[in-house]
């Protein structure tokens, strides 16, 4: 009595198989290699951001309004040097008649109203300290209590090019208060990860007038490289400019605003152009796994159909 065999695949197909199979290893390992080494190095490249402040509606010039207000009285009831007013500097002596020109008479009276230089050397030095610098959640502590405060803040998000819902350039509006009738201060802005922030921006310095709500600072940045899309977080820190202490923070737990923010740098941001298609009939080709697994299932169709009339 005949028995028929069970469907199987002989040793020799079973061995072509195989080998196709390991061909096409290689070509899959390439790929996932390059899959690896693209966002590893979007994850490395070099972090560049550049930002613009904005105050009033206009663009702030910090070193305008610092010199303007070099004679506010601070919260310690020290008073600064008081700056000349323009009246005060054309009053200086000059003694007439010993300089050849109005123009040189002019530069010696100037020599006494406070140089912008300094202010300039002090926004380096904060820039240094500041910039590129990497914190943690728990390194966050202020060093005022209740002096300086952010009341409000509010992010607008711009462009999105390739519509994927990451924006590559957003800007952050902070309206910060103190106790005192006015106090220079000055902001770091800060992205974040799981927790872990890195500087992007330390601002100018400007005045804040008590709970004035009129006073608000806007920075707008773009990310140009270096940020894979990421819902980031965002933390920004208020600074006393005369101590230079810590006085005051927002983040995305006092502020949901600033939490899970959708952003992507520039590098990241794909533009999608119509393109026109032309379809022409040929034979094709295919990737080695779709070839082998057609090979294989072609194979096992023979082998089982020869092994039933058996």
């Amino acid at each position: 009595m005949n028995r028929r065999s069970k469907p199987g695949v002989s040793t020799p197909l079973f061995k072509v198989l195989s080998a196709l199979t390991f061909l096409a290893l290689p070509v899959t390992y390439a790929n996932a290699e390059n899959t690896e080494e693209s966002a590893a190095a979007s994850t490395s490249a070099k972090k560049t951001v550049t930002s613009k402040e904005y105050r009033y509606n206009q663009p702030y010039i910090g070193t305008e309004q610092a010199a303007v207000n070099e004679n506010s009285e601070h919260a310690s009831g020290k008073e600064a040097p008081q700056a000349p007013s323009q009246a005060n500097a054309e009053a200086l002596p000059t003694q007439s008649g010993k300089y050849e020109s109005d123009a040189e008479a002019n530069a010696v009276s100037t020599m006494s109203i406070p140089n912008t230089s300094l202010i300039g050397s002090k926004q380096a030095a904060r820039v240094e300290q500041h910039a590129n610098t990497t914190k943690s959640s728990s390194d966050i502590v202020i060093s005022s209590v209740n002096e300086f405060w952010i009341y409000d803040s509010w992010v607008s998000l711009q462009h999105d090019l390739d519509y994927d819902g990451y924006f590559s350039t957003f800007s952050v509006e902070f309206d910060a208060d103190t106790i005192f009738v006015d106090a220079p201060v000055y902001a770091v802005l800060y992205l974040g990860q799981n927790g872990v922030y890195d500087a992007i921006h330390v601002s100018s310095e400007f005045f804040i007038f008590g709970e004035d709500s009129s006073d608000s600072f806007v920075i707008e940045s773009t990310l140009v490289s270096g940020f894979p899309s990421y819902d980031y977080d965002i933390l920004l820190e208020l600074y006393d400019a005369q101590t230079e202490q810590f006085v005051a923070f927002s983040d995305g737990y006092d502020n949901a605003e600033f939490a899970f923010v959708p952003l992507e740098s520039e590098t990241n941001e794909y533009i999608v152009e119509d393109t026109v298609v032309i379809v022409e009939e040929h034979g094709g080709s295919m990737s080695w796994l779709a070839l082998c697994f057609i090979i294989s299932a072609a194979g096992l169709r023979i082998f089982a159909a020869g092994a039933l009339r058996n």
